[in-house]
């Protein structure tokens, strides 16, 4: 638009269009030209004229015609929107700081406090266009296009909404973690990347992240009825997913990722799934420097069933993690088999206990630990989740 800068206080010369917008609130069913060409009609108001001149929008000092262009800009908004999937969409405007502040003062002169900003004018007029030429609805909530027009430049920034899928996974693997590691290189699979890498190309979307309700450690299996999550796909140009697709392409790579129960979501919904906490059931393999005594490691784990554990935060962890001290409940300890210096334990235990830790201590930082309580020092060979017990199942 790039509008003259004026050297008065306010604008001299103005339209029909930018007085009644003084009035916008005045009224209903009508334009804002129908209420400046009213308030002009009316004699009473002729004293807030003084330096003031009407002319055609093409002239006004405000609003410079804008709305005589909606027409183009939508033509524009047509071009660039071409390749992209929507059904609702949110207009928004910036104009120049000068013409906001014109406006204002205009306003201030006719002694209205029931306007409205030119903004709002042209994100409604814009809006409505959209809506009459493409048949598309605005949303002001969750729409699946923002539309942001600035005035300055007449130019347009076009985002879309991220998709939302929320699913379950299984882990059937000890070589991979959940997210994506930045920071090693080395590891370029994670369930993230199994799922996003599909999801963003069938999205054709910019980027992806995987909000897990809870995470396991790489070498940990995610196994049983699986881990809650949602992967966002951010400024997708399809939003026509087939779940089923997503779901038969990602369990088709044999890359011991699976995914079901597959829908689509929101963002809202992300903030609930990070907060809830399950109790989770583990499957531990320990292993002892010598021969497993079976009478004493169940004993142990009786003495433990039903107890709190006080944990102190790892030492694997510290660097990343505030240095607390939690309590922790173990709902149920048992020993399901003991093969030479190796048993097999199941734990169940409070949502956010670290199960490693509470085998081998952690050189006293878990009180009290199976290595504890059985009398030896005990090590985790591997460890697999196997159920959690969420309230819904």
């Amino acid at each position: 638009m790039n509008p003259e800068t004026s050297q008065a206080t306010h604008a001299t010369k103005v339209c029909e269009r930018c007085i009644g917008r003084a009035f916008a609130n005045v009224g209903s069913g009508i334009s804002n030209n129908e209420r400046g060409h009213n308030f002009l009609e009316n004699p009473e108001n002729s004293y807030l004229f003084n330096g003031l001149t009407v002319v055609e929008e093409d002239s006004c000092q405000i609003c410079h015609g804008v709305f005589k262009r909606l027409d183009l800009y939508f033509e524009e908004f047509i071009n660039q929107s071409r390749d992209l999937e929507y059904n609702t969409y949110l207009v928004g405007s910036k104009f120049p700081v000068e013409t906001v502040s014109l406006d204002q003062e205009l306003q201030k002169l006719l002694d209205s406090d029931k306007g409205e900003p030119i903004k709002r004018e042209f994100n409604r007029e814009f809006g409505k266009l959209i809506n009459e030429k493409t048949g598309k609805e605005a949303e002001f909530n969750e729409p699946d296009l923002n539309i942001v027009v600035d005035l300055s430049y007449d130019s347009f920034q076009l985002k879309t909404r991220s998709i939302y899928i929320y699913g379950i996974y299984r882990k059937m693997r000890r070589d991979i973690p959940q997210t994506r590691w930045i920071h090693k290189k080395d590891i370029s699979t994670s369930v993230e990347t199994v799922i996003g890498d599909i999801l963003k190309s069938m999205a054709q979307g910019r980027n992806y992240f995987l909000h897990g309700a809870g995470r396991e450690d790489v070498d940990v299996q995610m196994l049983g009825n699986g881990r809650q999550f949602i992967i966002e796909v951010s400024e997708p140009k399809r939003r026509s997913i087939s779940l089923e697709d997503l779901q038969q392409k990602v369990n088709g790579l044999n890359e011991g990722v699976e995914i079901s129960n597959l829908r689509l979501t929101s963002r809202a919904e992300v903030a609930k799934l990070k907060a809830s906490a399950n109790d989770k059931t583990y499957l531990v393999r320990v292993k002892a420097a010598s021969d497993i005594d079976r009478k004493r490691i169940i004993e142990a784990a009786e003495k433990l069933s039903g107890k709190h554990i006080y944990q102190r935060t790892p030492l694997r962890v510290s660097t990343r993690r505030s240095d607390l001290i939690r309590d922790k409940q173990l709902q149920e300890v048992t020993v399901e088999e003991t093969l030479g210096n190796i048993a097999v334990v199941k734990v169940r235990a409070e949502a956010g206990t670290y199960i490693k830790e509470l085998i081998h201590g952690d050189d006293g930082r878990t009180k009290p630990s199976l290595s504890d309580v059985y009398g030896e020092q005990l090590t985790v060979e591997t460890l697999d989740v196997i159920w959690i017990h969420r309230s819904d199942e």
